[in-house]
């Protein structure tokens, strides 16, 4: 089997995530990683034995004070690769594609903190448009937050049909590593643009609906919790929806009375059941907030915002470099990250 050679631009907490994703398919290869600087982020990499490539040579001096064997430039790995996935911060990826991809005509991956325009399809995610993916030469990753509730809401909406949503999003303040950033003691209502421009617009891509968002950052690294409120074109019972998302891939339902009753005890669960990282690819629905009510349906759902998109970039680099259709892909990837499969747990 030839591998598709895939080179990491970027390696915070998504970055960190995507790599060892990328390194368990068996029809990929990590070529390398590039980065800026040699901070903790590049030790980790060294330290993974992952090829280090070097983002800007005005650093080079400091990779080798630090110890970190250098394997070349930006250039030399796009040389070398089929796709990249540039995982750097917002607005770095455009840049990147404007002095590096495009000149190296390479297929891209990008993230949610980059403009729309950077990509031919401007928000990926498998089960929707892994087709258009197939002829383009670039896809955006919607942010997870979008990831998410797609994920959820367009198996509802194929069912049932949705008139519209309402979503509350209370989300991490920071990530890990960066807790000195985040909010303490105190939650921070986001500022509404950010809902407008980015999610609502990600979601009206891939469902074409409306949603009204409100998101607020508390102090906490772990899981999102999203409580959303979905206007239904059908009357349907509480069990009909429970039965639906049962069987939605890559989601699972959780039960509080069994003792997955809140974030850090899901993040415990997956740790020592699941997979040892704890990297929760999944949208974790908790049973008990289930209720569907004269054509109105309320749920709460939890997932981790640092990896939830993580099953898409590799579905994503698939779309663009091989001959697999989405069912092949989406089977393999679930099988490689050892996604739960759909039911009620524990």
């Amino acid at each position: 089997m030839q591998k598709i050679n895939v080179g990491l631009v970027g390696y915070g907490s998504q970055g960190i995530r995507i790599a060892e994703a990328i390194s368990v398919q068996k029809d990929m290869k990590l070529t390398g990683v590039c980065l800026k600087e040699p901070d903790i982020s590049a030790l980790m990499a060294f330290r993974r034995e992952f090829d280090i490539y070097l983002a800007s040579s005005d650093y080079a001096g400091a990779f080798k004070k630090t110890g970190i064997d250098v394997q070349g430039s930006i250039s030399s790995l796009l040389s070398k690769v089929d796709v990249v996935v540039d995982v750097t911060p917002s607005g770095v990826g455009k840049k990147n594609k404007e002095k590096f991809y495009s000149k190296y005509d390479i297929k891209s991956v990008f993230q949610a903190g980059e403009p729309f325009e950077v990509a031919d399809i401007q928000a990926f995610m498998s089960t929707i448009n892994y087709h258009e993916a197939r002829k383009a030469s670039s896809v955006r990753i919607p942010s997870p937050f979008a990831v998410s509730l797609t994920r959820t809401l367009n198996p509802l909406d194929v069912q049932f049909g949705i008139k519209h949503v309402i979503c509350t999003l209370i989300r991490p303040g920071t990530e890990p590593m960066r807790a000195h950033h985040g909010p303490v003691d105190t939650i921070i209502p986001d500022k509404p643009y950010v809902a407008d421009n980015t999610l609502r617009v990600e979601i009206q891509q891939m469902l074409s609906k409306d949603i009204t968002f409100t998101s607020f950052a508390v102090p906490s690294i772990l899981l999102a919790v999203e409580a959303v409120v979905v206007d239904l074109e059908q009357t349907v019972s509480t069990e009909n929806v429970i039965d639906l998302l049962c069987r939605i891939p890559r989601s699972i339902i959780v039960r509080s009375d069994m003792g997955l009753h809140s974030t850090d005890a899901i993040f415990e669960y997956f740790r020592r059941v699941a997979r040892p990282s704890a990297d929760i690819y999944e949208v974790c629905t908790w049973q008990e907030h289930v209720e569907a009510i004269n054509g109105r349906l309320k749920l709460v759902q939890a997932f981790d915002p640092h990896c939830v998109q993580t099953p898409e970039v590799i579905d994503a680099i698939r779309a663009l470099a091989s001959q697999e259709n989405v069912e092949e892909s989406f089977n393999r990837t679930n099988k490689a990250l050892r996604l739960l499969n759909p039911g009620i747990y524990p």
